[in-house]
């Protein structure tokens, strides 16, 4: 009996040393991912922060152009912006050229379908003998 307490207390100590042992390992293994984690954070916020000075810079290029824009506008002697204004359409020429359109398209089309079909024809099938 004595034997058999002093062999399972044997046995419970060198088992215990493996596991401590293999929890050291998984903390080891935790531990470098964490750092591999960390690392790959540090890469994102870098990005980030390198995309976002791209960004304010070519926004403060395009507010600096525009702010020339703006006072070499003012210094400038004024100009006509305003389009001269169009002639309305007639309803009737706009359907006339709608239905040209339409027509057009119509006929591209079926151009298009020509091409294809002809293009299809001239595949010979697999099953055809060759000559």
């Amino acid at each position: 009996m004595r034997k058999a307490l002093c062999i399972s207390v044997c046995l419970a100590a060198l088992g215990g040393n493996v596991h401590a042992q293999s929890l050291r390992e998984i903390e080891a293994r935790n531990a470098a991912a964490h750092a591999l984690e960390d690392t790959r954070r540090d890469l994102l916020s870098s990005q980030i922060e390198a995309s976002n000075a791209q960004e304010r810079a070519r926004t403060d290029g395009l507010l600096r152009g525009l702010e020339q824009q703006r006072t070499g506008a003012v210094l400038a002697p004024p100009s006509m912006t305003v389009p001269p204004a169009r002639v309305l359409d007639d309803p009737s020429r706009r359907e006339v050229e709608r239905v040209n359109a339409m027509s057009r398209i119509d006929q591209l089309t079926q151009e298009a379908l020509t091409r294809s079909n002809a293009r299809m024809r001239a595949i010979r099938p697999a099953s055809e003998p060759k000559r």
